[in-house]
């Protein structure tokens, strides 16, 4: 029933676009499987509180939860619409898959780890709240380390998000078996684009983490404000993609 309204929305955001892979693949419901897992492992992470004041400090691991969940929904999202969009289940789309579903397995903690590390820095620093910045640099994570844990989940980021553009221009080449229209290559360029830029900027964060741009409070302010370039850079892509859009068919 999800399944169906999910298939029903993405089919009016594009109606252009012919949905070849409507019927659940073994590759989708293994991909399923893992995604829940991975969700299960974020919950899994936390130990459960015995006490109440241990109750209280386990709920301030919402915020990073919560950020984890949607950024691991986001990518279930964009791999369904993969699936439902073109159907493939040839050996290497396979390949590409179990590639990304391993590095998403692989990357649930440090995502959960760098996400607690951001909201215990962030709440320090609107706060005030001293012992809390002192336990952070001190228990959690060395400063010297930070700026490590930047580029292994820059790294990982930008692996994943390349993955799936390497599926889409997979799709592309398969163009003349699966039929598609000049519509519908046109989207799956736009995707291939997409991703590409999602890789792009957590490579950008990771390099300026592994380089090194003065001390290592420096190095990891940059490499975390370094995502901020989603915001100029993946409205200007819409806008620019729309523009050639209306440009080629909507004279």
């Amino acid at each position: 029933m999800v399944r169906r309204l999910l298939i029903d929305t993405a089919a009016k955001q594009n109606k252009e676009f012919n949905l070849r892979g409507e019927a659940q693949t073994r590759i989708e419901t293994l991909s399923d499987a893992v995604f829940a897992f991975a969700i299960a492992l974020l919950v899994l992470s936390s130990s459960v509180p015995e006490r109440y004041d241990e109750l209280i400090l386990s709920m301030q691991d919402i915020v990073p939860f919560g950020v984890c969940i949607a950024l691991l929904m986001l990518i279930w999202y964009q791999h369904f619409i993969f699936f439902i969009r073109y159907g493939l289940q040839d050996a290497k789309i396979i390949v590409l898959n179990t590639i990304l579903l391993f590095l998403i397995l692989f990357y649930v903690y440090p995502l959960k780890f760098l996400f607690r590390v951001l909201y215990k820095l962030f709440y320090a620093l609107f706060t005030g709240d001293r012992a809390i910045s002192q336990e952070l640099f001190t228990v959690t994570i060395k400063p010297e380390d930070a700026p490590d844990l930047m580029a292994i989940y820059g790294i990982g980021a930008s692996l994943i998000f390349i993955l799936l553009a390497l599926m889409y221009w997979y799709a592309l080449k398969k163009a003349r078996s699966l039929k598609l229209n000049p519509k519908e290559i046109f989207e799956t360029r736009t995707s291939i684009y997409k991703n590409v830029f999602m890789g792009i900027v957590p490579l950008i964060s990771a390099l300026i983490a592994f380089v090194g741009v003065g001390d290592t409070g420096t190095t990891f302010t940059l490499s975390g404000i370094s995502y901020w370039l989603y915001m100029l850079v993946m409205p200007t892509f819409s806008i620019m993609r729309e523009r050639v859009r209306k440009k080629k068919w909507d004279r």
